[in-house]
């Protein structure tokens, strides 16, 4: 059976729709961008993933090195997730490594 979804913090993103619901049930609106960032994030749940990592495997190409698109996505996601930027909890940011989902991830 595959995975339709993840349900991580008080969050729910369905793969099938490309819904993210919060835990009173509203929705909340994702650029494309942004859905690929999380649903590549939370499908790699307790994985490190580097900026280049996360470039090839959004876009499919190599990485600039001096690219902070992902920087700018991950905090518009941190935003959205209502994730303290100063110490997020959902995006949690590895130093000299890349981000990492820091809540429990269930695949629904």
């Amino acid at each position: 059976e595959s995975v339709r979804g993840f349900a991580f913090g008080n969050w729910k993103l369905d793969t099938t729709t490309r819904t993210l619901t919060d835990n009173e049930g509203r929705d909340v609106a994702l650029s494309g961008a942004e859905y690929r960032l999380l649903a590549v994030l939370l499908s790699s749940a307790n994985r490190v993933l580097s900026r280049a990592q996360l470039t090839e495997l959004l876009r499919g190409r190599e990485a600039d090195p001096f690219d902070r698109s992902i920087d700018v996505r991950v905090s518009r996601l941190r935003q959205i997730l209502g994730d303290d930027a100063r110490a997020p909890q959902i995006i949690k940011t590895v130093y000299g490594e890349g981000y990492v989902v820091g809540v429990p991830v269930q695949p629904q």
